[in-house]
């Protein structure tokens, strides 16, 4: 895909692509405007992909468009590459708790296990600054509260010996994960090529991060050339397999209230979702 840009008219292309995927996104949210989800996966997964959408938007504002250039204009892509990772965070949230095709006690598992790590790195955040705000107390009881629902809670019994006991012992020690597969389990539920999705991980990082290669490479290339094309295009090129799977997981959730989008967007789609899932052979 990067490999494709080497003029200004490629990099807008993709630029293009990106909008048309996430004029649709945005369209399936307003869709759902106002809709009442009862189901806490269903609440959480609609609110997660607003969030998604939030971050796409940012990216989208940050990417350098040739039709508005300015004078002497800096480009961020350290903060495009944070942005990407953003929605990175929030597509595997958006499928750990929502898009997963898991049982009801699975799901309810996942949820709580989500809730306590939560609470409890708030509880770390607010205890390091010594706040003293009443709301600490609520905190500190749901917290409590999540952690005996996790320790008695019937799927925690069906988990292989070993990931049951890993898990068991961090209840313990307070530091509950935020999901108790790893990401190449999660990955593979979901569809993604787990070493693609670590290596889009990993470049993001690299420039989110102030280090010595990407300030080397930042300052050493020239603005519209293909290599400085390629890089600025990195983070929108990473970040759209995950809008566009994430659209592709609320019409899972909701299938009646989610518009279907152009058939030349419906094909832009289906492209970079098969990216995530083909990955690096892809």
């Amino acid at each position: 895909m990067l490999e494709a840009i080497n003029t200004w008219s490629d990099y807008r292309s993709k630029l293009r692509e990106f909008d048309a995927v996430l004029e649709h996104g945005r369209a399936a949210s307003a869709a759902l405007a106002g809709m009442s989800l009862d189901a806490p996966h269903l609440s959480y997964g609609e609110q997660i992909f607003v969030k998604l959408l939030g971050h796409c938007s940012t990216l989208r504002r940050l990417a350098p468009d040739p039709a508005q250039q300015q004078s002497r204009e800096l480009w961020d892509l350290s903060s495009m590459s944070a942005v990407a990772r953003c929605i990175i965070d929030a597509h595997d949230a958006f499928e750990y708790i929502a898009g997963h095709a898991v049982t009801d006690s699975e799901r309810s598992f996942r949820i709580r296990l989500w809730e306590l790590h939560d609470a409890t790195r708030r509880l770390k955040m607010l205890a390091g600054i010594g706040s003293t705000d009443p709301a600490v107390a609520g905190i500190r009881a749901d917290g409590a509260r999540l952690q005996l629902a996790l320790e008695a809670h019937d799927y925690l019994a069906t988990l292989p010996a070993v990931p049951q006991a890993e898990l068991r012992l961090r209840l313990r020690r307070n530091d509950p994960p935020d999901f108790h597969l790893t990401r190449r389990e999660r990955c593979e539920l979901s569809g993604v090529d787990a070493d693609w999705h670590n290596a889009v991980t990993m470049q993001l990082s690299q420039y989110v991060h102030t280090l010595p290669f990407s300030l080397h490479q930042l300052f050493g290339f020239r603005a519209g050339a293909p290599e400085a094309l390629r890089l600025m295009a990195t983070p929108v090129v990473m970040a759209l397999p995950f809008l566009a799977r994430a659209i592709g997981g609320m019409d899972l959730l909701l299938p009646a209230r989610i518009p279907k989008p152009p058939s030349r967007t419906a094909r832009t789609m289906l492209l970079w979702r098969q990216r995530a899932e083909r990955g690096v052979a892809g």
